[in-house]
Order: structure tokens, then C-alpha cells, then sequence
């Protein structure tokens, strides 16, 4: 039973990690005929034939992830302050640090260097088990506090006695944060996005601005380049303008003679 759970794991894991039809099916037919062998020579016994005998192999969707655009987020932003929303400074803290939801459940006074103008983030906070950790990527990095960043901050200051920067509100930590964004989302009109929707606009953001990808990675604490390629794409950074050279269409100024038409001569 063992074997057969994870024969199916493998494929699993395959199509889970989006790899080409073609690849999927090597894999199923590689586990099939080691399979088909094992039961012919009785190496194994009590199933009739391979455990990924009759799946489909599918190819799995990549769908353009919902992310909000500049004025999108303003009227979040706005909304929420002007309805005194109890989530206003954690919404305005992610989409100005990029940090993740856990990383902003943890963060301290003690994380923030206003001198150096600089955020350290080196732990998260796991929801499912009630307590810190590492960050995702597993080592500390920087966030630059912006002069509106700062602004923020010295308001959450200015009220907080806690040691804790942003407040810890329940439904936070029993980890309703994306069910309370998208209802807020929705009774003012915008996407239903996720909690997590609001890093991506961060990071699309300062990617779509100008700023070297390279640096986003760095403060967004990515590890590989596949993430931040998917970033890359919804920004549209690696595409936009590169089709301004063709120049197909003809000019108004130009005359444009068919060299196709028929003459008829009296």
C-alpha cells in the first residue's frame, strides 16, 4: 500500500509542479512498466495492475493571478481610513513593505530602525501552531521605510503601547485575514482579492515603476527566480515596448499606391 501511495505521489508532485504533458505521461508509463514487471514476477502481489493505471494526465492551468491596480488600491487605502476600518494600518503596512502575513503579525518596535530608515525582517509567526519562526526564505532581510512608510509608522506609534506594531485583532489571529479583505473588497466595488494579493501589488508596483528586479527580489525575500518571474509577467515589464519598432501600419502622410490594381485604358 505504501508503494502504491507513493507512485501516485510522484505523479502528483509532477503535475503539481506544472511540467509538460509529454513529461507527465514518461513518468506514468516509467511507473507502469516497473509496476507491470513487479506484479508479473510476483515481485508484487494483491493488486491487479499499476496504481496510476487509467489516470488522465493533465496540464496544469496557469491562471493570471488577480492583483489591484494603482488607483485600485488608493480607494482601499481610502476607504478603509475613512471608515476608521479596524484593518486600515495592517492593509497599508503590506501594501508598503510587501512583508507577508506572518512576517507583519511578528514584526516589532525593536524591527524598526528609523534612523537607518530601514525594517529588519528576520521572523513570521505560524498561525497553524501558535508561535515564531523563521521567514519563509529562512534568513533575515531589509525593507527601506519610504517617507510615506514613515509617516504611517509614526501614526501607529503615536497610539500603540504595545510592543507590537500593527494591532492583534482576533479574527487576525485565528487567521481570517483573507475573509475580512475580500468582504471589504467587495462592499466598496473593488476585486475580492486574497490577503496575499496585496505583496504581489507591492511588488508589481515597484517592478512596473523602474526598480531593478533584482532589488524587489532582495526585499521581498525571494529565493529563486521563478517567483519572481511570475511577478515580472503581471508587472508586463520584460514585454512592454518592445513591439514599438515594427512600424507595419502605413503613415497618414504617406500616399499608399496598390501595386494590385487594374488599370483600364480607354
Amino acid at each position: 500500500m505504501e508503494a502504491k501511495t507513493g507512485a501516485i505521489q510522484v505523479l502528483d508532485r509532477v503535475i503539481e509542479e506544472g511540467r509538460s504533458r509529454a513529461f507527465q505521461k514518461r513518468v506514468k508509463n516509467t511507473i507502469n512498466m516497473i509496476y507491470n514487471w513487479a506484479i508479473e514476477n510476483r515481485a508484487i502481489r494483491g493488486i491487479p495492475h499499476s496504481p496510476v493505471f487509467g489516470l488522465k494526465v493533465v496540464v496544469k492551468q496557469d491562471k493570471r493571478p488577480e492583483i489591484l491596480k494603482p488607483h485600485e488600491i488608493r480607494k482601499l487605502l481610502y476607504e478603509a481610513k475613512a471608515q476608521d476600518h479596524d484593518w486600515y494600518y495592517i492593509w497599508a503596512m503590506a501594501l508598503l513593505t510587501g512583508m507577508r502575513n506572518g512576517e507583519l503579525y511578528a514584526l516589532s518596535w525593536e524591527d524598526v530602525d528609523f534612523d537607518a530608515s530601514l525594517i529588519k525582517v528576520e521572523r513570521s509567526f505560524n498561525f497553524k501552531v501558535g508561535e515564531y519562526k523563521d521567514t519563509k526564505a529562512g534568513y533575515w532581510r531589509s525593507v527601506p521605510i519610504s517617507s510615506e512608510l514613515r509617516s504611517l509608522l509614526l501614526e501607529i506609534k503615536s497610539q500603540s503601547k504595545s510592543e507590537y506594531v500593527l494591532p492583534r485583532h482576533i479574527l487576525w489571529t485565528g487567521g481570517k485575514q483573507a475573509k475580512i479583505l475580500k468582504i471589504f473588497c467587495k462592499s466598496i466595488g473593488l476585486p475580492e482579492i486574497r490577503f496575499h494579493t496585496l505583496r504581489a501589488c507591492f511588488a508589481t508596483q515597484l517592478i512596473g515603476s523602474g526598480v531593478e528586479p533584482v532589488k524587489v527580489m532582495k526585499i521581498c525575500g525571494w529565493k529563486d527566480l521563478k517567483t519572481l518571474g511570475v511577478y515580472l509577467r503581471l508587472a508586463g515589464i520584460d514585454e512592454r515596448g518592445v513591439t514599438e519598432g515594427l512600424n507595419f501600419l502605413p503613415k497618414d502622410e504617406e500616399k499608399v499606391f496598390s501595386i494590385f490594381t487594374k488599370t483600364t485604358h480607354e
